[in-house]
């Protein structure tokens, strides 16, 4: 018997799950609540939740984590300092906060590199390098480096490294080591970022082992991609980069293997998001322009996902025009806050009983999460609301009152933007328990609110449930077909024109009153998550494409962690050299090198054994044991027309022009995937 330990840390939920790699069956399951502040704490309880005999026979682990993505949202990480070499100045300052770089002042800047060809302009100053690296040392814990051209040629990012290494003993990482596209910018973000992460994800790494030692688990650790492979301890401990958006990415290869559809559009419901992954011939789409989170756009590759504010917790409310609104808002359900705290329900009772008119919704609550004492830049009258609170959830009235504040104007957004307060009221989560389709918490606080809601905006309350939940589907599917069509044309959809074709797409999903539109796609909706099997039917039915629910939907992130595998993609490009009498030569670029050659063919075939290689290479740092490896070369090529003359024929001896068409070779593109299992799996089958 063969068992793995996947691990999922979700924005909300953290699940884990033993899988028997021989029967591909779940043997067990947890779920607790993810402890965004400490997420080892999170791990930990979900862990306490499994077979303590199962865990002990566990021998991989693997993790996805939302540390990264976090790290980006809430600007963490470490002291870290960027070199750049031969990268203009003004052009960092000006468009460099736009990728999350810091100002100018905080980073170093070296003369020197080489050309777009490859070619050195010159060479960095060493000596000038280490006299602004010791002035910076005091205040960093790690570098990285980034020259203007060094996807074209990594010769002096790979000596900066060499020397700082040698000046300091601390870690640094190159662009080229972390991604190959030609914005510099992208590229500087993203070895910032790395270098301010290294710290965090070997805390974060070392804690979790002890955890695992700690209930018996001796087995290796590996950590799932963005783009949804995984990679090894050892090299997530110098790449941590790469986990941007592992989460999403899990939830996509556990659609895939629960449900074993090989052309399908996964769809992942939780409490805060709904998140939306295409799937081709079994591999995972992606967002090859990198992924971006927070104020941070990266050139790290991952699942392409599309995210819109729909989940469980989403807040139901109304606009002026007293029409539902859901979403984006994420707040507490009425049902969970009753079962933590039941003395409001008596409040909730008064609020039904009298029965109040009034623009705001009533029926809603405030709790704090965290004190702010000793901080000093809060205005009065967040304090007067943080103090208020301390003793417990308040309605909006109750809050308005005790912390002497206009209902109107009562100014809390930044106390929730900012995790100190946070808000409770009627969700889907709470029409589910009205439905009977959830019946985890109190069922008479989500009835109540419901009540009060519909009573506001004058419905009853089962014509208030079909609404929502025909709001719910019909944004599923505006957004899937939004997707899909954006996938056929990116620029279908434009700022000035998106809601009036959103308008027009929601007409397929329940008959205009003149007109029917339908979509259709032949791709597998996979639901994904707790509440997805309430909506997503009715979805796939008006797409007419297959719904597939799995059974183990709600842990499926986790099962994406444990059956994930190691795919690399590793990227060579041959660019031409023109003069005016033709070409003479040719230029490959490696992420390790340039090498020249007069002949294509001896070109093309080094390049494809170099992308062979590398890829090779790095699925075996990865992790992975037998390595299997395709190459694909693609030609990119224009057309011309160009004038030639021609002499008349005999009779007319007239000179004319005649347009021939030719193709011109602008780069040739090699690239080589390489997959396999990890090298843990191999060996025991073997």
């Amino acid at each position: 018997m063969r068992l793995g330990l996947g691990i999922d840390t979700g924005g909300t939920y953290t699940d884990a799950v033993i899988y028997d790699f021989d029967t591909g069956e779940i043997l067990d399951s947890g779920k607790s609540t993810t402890i965004k502040e400490d997420l080892k704490l999170g791990i930990i309880n979900t862990l306490d939740q499994l077979s303590p005999d199962l865990l002990k026979k566990v021998t991989l682990v693997s993790l996805s984590t939302t540390l990264a993505t976090n790290a980006c949202v809430e600007d963490k990480g470490s002291r870290a300092t960027l070199v750049l070499i031969g990268c203009d100045r003004d052009t960092v300052a000006k468009y460099g906060k736009d990728y999350g770089l810091p100002p100018v002042d905080d980073m170093i800047f070296i003369e020197g590199g080489h050309n777009q060809q490859g070619d050195v302009i010159k060479e960095p100053n060493w000596e000038e390098l280490h006299q602004k690296i010791n002035d910076r040392i005091a205040n960093s814990d790690s570098f990285g480096i980034v020259q203007m051209w060094g996807v074209r040629n990594p010769e002096f990012e790979k000596k900066a490294k060499q020397l700082i290494q040698q000046w300091t003993g601390m870690p640094v990482v190159c662009g080229h080591e972390l991604a190959g596209q030609l914005n510099f910018l992208k590229r500087a973000a993203t070895v910032l970022l790395n270098a301010r992460l290294i710290p965090l994800i070997n805390e974060f790494i070392d804690a979790v082992k002890l955890s695992m030692a700690q209930r018996g688990i001796e087995s290796p650790l590996v950590i799932v991609r963005g783009d949804g492979s995984i990679m090894s301890e050892e090299f997530v401990r110098e790449r941590p980069v790469e986990t941007l958006l592992s989460g999403p990415a899990s939830s996509v290869i556990g659609g895939i293997n629960l449900s074993g559809e090989k052309n399908c559009l996964v769809v992942d419901m939780g409490g805060t998001t709904s998140d939306f992954a295409l799937v081709q011939n079994g591999r995972p789409l992606l967002a090859y322009e990198g992924a971006n989170v927070g104020n941070w756009k990266t050139a790290t590759q991952s699942v392409y996902i599309r995210t819109i504010g729909l989940g469980g917790d989403s807040m139901i409310n109304f606009d002026s025009q007293d029409n539902i609104t859901i979403g984006p808002r994420r707040v507490a359900p009425l049902s969970w806050l009753a079962t933590k705290w039941p003395g409001i329900m008596e409040e909730i009772k008064r609020i039904y009983k009298e029965n109040k008119w009034h623009t705001r919704l009533l029926c809603q609550f405030f709790y704090l999460v965290k004190s702010i004492d000793g901080e000093k830049d809060y205005r009065p009258e967040e304090k007067r609301i943080v103090e208020a609170l301390k003793k417990g959830p308040l309605s909006l009235e109750q809050l308005a009152e005790r912390a002497n504040c206009s209902i109107y104007r009562m100014d809390i957004e930044r106390l929730e933007s900012l995790g100190i307060v946070m808000r409770s009221g009627l969700t889907p989560t709470d029409i589910m328990h009205i439905t009977g389709d959830f019946t985890g918490w109190n069922k008479e606080a989500a009835l109540l609110g419901a009540e009060i809601f519909a009573r506001r905006i004058n419905k009853d309350i089962d014509l208030l449930t079909q609404e929502v939940n025909h709001l719910i589907k019909q944004k599923l599917y505006i957004n899937i077909v939004r997707m899909l069509l954006e996938l056929e044309d990116p620029y279908l959809f434009t700022t000035e024109n998106q809601s009036e074709l959103e308008q027009i797409i929601s007409k397929g999903f329940g008959n205009g009153t003149y007109i029917s539109l339908r979509f259709k796609t032949d791709f597998s909706l996979i639901g994904i998550g707790a509440p997805i099997h309430i909506y997503l039917p009715d979805v796939a039915a008006a797409l007419d494409a297959k719904c597939i629910i799995p059974e183990k939907s709600s842990v499926a992130n986790a099962v994406g962690a444990i059956t994930g595998n190691i795919m690399v993609e590793e990227r060579i490009i041959i660019k031409p050299r023109y003069t005016v009498a033709g070409i003479e030569g040719y230029d490959c670029f490696s992420p390790r090198i340039k090498v020249s050659f007069e002949n294509y063919e001896e070109a093309l075939e080094w390049a494809k054994e170099e992308a062979e290689a590398l890829a090779r290479q790095s699925a075996l740092e990865r992790g992975a044991g037998e390595v299997d490896v395709t190459v694909d070369v693609k030609e990119n090529n224009t057309r011309i027309n160009i004038f030639n003359n021609r002499i008349g024929d005999e009779e007319d001896k007239e000179d004319t022009e005649q347009e021939v068409s030719d193709k011109i070779l602008l780069e040739t593109v090699i690239e080589a995937y390489a997959s396999g299992n990890f090298k843990w799996i191999e060996k025991e089958v073997g």
